[in-house]
């Protein structure tokens, strides 16, 4: 993932050599971009597939691996149950049980609201009186934008139970979107954030944006940090409601675009690593004024990864 790519390639920036890097994917490594920056490289199965598990564990306890750092929501969950593992209880596992419940889009929704975070209003059908929408509706365990639409009540009407149960209905809001990079030390209490307008998006990933300081948004961030436990550095989506902002989406994770936020100075990626391993983290972070504000754009790199002949 282009997440795993930004990840790695601040590491190897920063640490150089006194990491040493393994990677996993499904497919061959000829085909995996990040393992240029890698020591080793584990072809592994799908992680919602229940031999995942054993494949993971034994690769950590063969190859002596101390820190783990999951991308996808499976391995986000997957990465809680390790953490009781007592054969793993000298690896860093970048999860908890907060973080692994949060991948269900439902329950972090509620949670969210409990901590006195806004989102938007949720659309209960059954209740409604004369409005036909339309809606934003997304998958309770969905990632990206994957599965998300804008549906009419007449739309909604047509779908079996099964699928409703399956789906978060909730109000339309408005522009401008924005992810907001989040790091937090729940050690020492102490957070940064940057917002990026999403300028525009290919296949889910910004590439231009606007990166900006908000203190709403910043507010958000320290509620979310401070309850979430947070080590580290995440990443949420925010809109406007009639109230304000909103988060419309939380990732336990660093997102594809964090590293636009990096190449502004911000280096929330190293932060969490060195946050991560009792080293100063302060060095990669600095706050960004209310008077500040960048423009970045990213392009496609290409990268030839073996030759036959």
């Amino acid at each position: 993932t282009g997440t795993s790519f930004a990840i790695a390639s601040r590491i190897r920036a920063h640490w150089g050599n006194q990491v040493r890097l393994l990677i996993t994917d499904i497919f061959d490594e000829n085909l995996v971009t990040t393992t240029l920056l890698a020591d080793g490289f584990f072809k592994v199965p799908y992680a919602s597939d229940p031999q995942f598990r054993t494949t993971l564990t034994e690769m950590i306890l063969n190859e002596n691996v101390d820190t783990y750092i999951p991308i996808l929501n499976e391995e986000i969950t997957l990465a809680a149950s390790l953490m009781n593992d007592p054969k793993l209880s000298h690896v860093d596992f970048w999860s908890s049980e907060t973080h692994a419940r949060c991948t269900n889009k439902s329950y972090a929704d509620e949670w969210l609201n409990s901590i006195g975070v806004r989102t938007p209003k949720k659309i209960d059908i059954s209740r409604l009186k004369g409005d036909v929408g339309p809606w934003f509706v997304k998958p309770r365990n969905g990632t990206g934008s994957r599965g998300t639409r804008i549906l009419r009540l007449e739309d909604l009407s047509s779908l079996k139970a099964e699928e409703l149960d399956e789906m978060i209905i909730q109000e339309l809001c408005r522009a401008p979107e924005v992810t907001v990079d989040s790091f937090y030390d729940a050690s020492t209490d102490q957070g940064y954030s940057y917002c990026r307008e999403r300028l525009e998006t290919k296949s889910g990933v910004c590439t231009k944006a606007r990166l900006f300081a908000d203190k709403e948004l910043n507010d958000f961030a320290i509620k979310i940090g401070k309850n979430l436990e947070q080590r580290g550095t995440i990443c949420f989506q925010a809109m406007k409601n009639q109230d304000g902002w909103a988060v419309t989406d939380l990732n336990l994770r660093s997102g594809a675009g964090t590293a636009m936020t990096c190449a502004a100075g911000y280096d929330v990626l190293a932060a969490a690593f060195a946050c991560r391993t009792g080293e100063d983290y302060t060095r990669f972070l600095k706050p960004l004024t209310s008077s500040e504000e960048f423009y970045i754009t990213r392009q496609y790199s290409e990268f030839v990864m073996r030759r036959q002949l």
